[in-house]
């Protein structure tokens, strides 16, 4: 399944506590994701393809964009984004390429 992509003003965005940190966190149709990378919107394209490159492991992901920002966000009732916030070491973006750097959460 492809994942969802949104204007980020469709959706409502909050913070949450998990595992001793402040994560942000999104809902969607009734559906809450936690986000699992921001970046510079000029890298859309290669934050969508490392998000297509996700669902083919069967997790539910949705992709925003404002005008300066790009968002990557995963179900919070998959267990793969639940072993990511419980370990975020291993949250690895470098999927998208060297050159696409992350902005702040």
């Amino acid at each position: 399944m492809l994942p969802l992509v949104l204007n980020e003003q469709q959706v409502f965005i909050f913070k949450f506590w998990f595992n001793n940190q402040v994560h942000s966190g999104m809902n969607h149709q009734n559906e809450l994701f936690c986000q699992i990378g921001a970046f510079d919107a000029q890298h859309r394209s290669q934050v969508y393809k490392a998000a297509c490159k996700l669902a083919q492991h069967k997790v539910s992901l949705v992709v925003t964009s404002s005008t300066t920002t790009c968002r990557l966000w995963g179900s919070l009732r998959d267990e793969t984004v639940k072993k990511l916030l419980a370990n975020p070491s291993e949250v690895q973006i470098s999927i998208l390429s060297p050159g696409c750097a992350s902005v702040p959460r």
